[in-house]
């Protein structure tokens, strides 16, 4: 009995933990997208085979963890720095790119870590 009431001890802390993670998971909305033919960019994407490094360059470190890409939007100048897909398939840096991509068009849109 005492090895089922630890268990459900130990499932009651995960289920716990788990919903005050996804209660920090919440994204902040980005701003309205303009419409179609109301913003030109200059757009710059850089190979970076260590973008974490390379962001820390440009942006400073982080607050808090780690990034896997970053945009620096100036103006109307964004550049991109991101680590190239492997293949059309990649479709983790795929997504990287475009999310870095959204912020060259929509500007920041992250929540402070801290």
């Amino acid at each position: 009995m005492k090895t089922k009431g630890k268990i459900l001890a130990q499932l009651s802390c995960v289920v716990a933990l788990g919903a005050a993670a996804a209660g920090c998971a919440v994204k902040k909305p980005i701003d309205d997208i303009p419409a179609q033919g109301t913003i030109i960019r200059s757009i710059t994407w850089v190979l970076a085979d260590d973008p974490e490094k390379a962001c820390e360059q440009t942006l400073g470190k982080p607050l808090i963890g780690t990034r896997h890409a970053c945009a620096r939007l100036r103006g109307d100048q964004c550049t991109i720095y991101v680590k190239p897909p492997r293949s059309e398939d990649d479709r983790t840096a795929i997504y990287i790119l475009g999310h870095e991509a959204l912020h060259c068009f929509v500007g920041h849109f992250h929540y402070a870590a801290n």
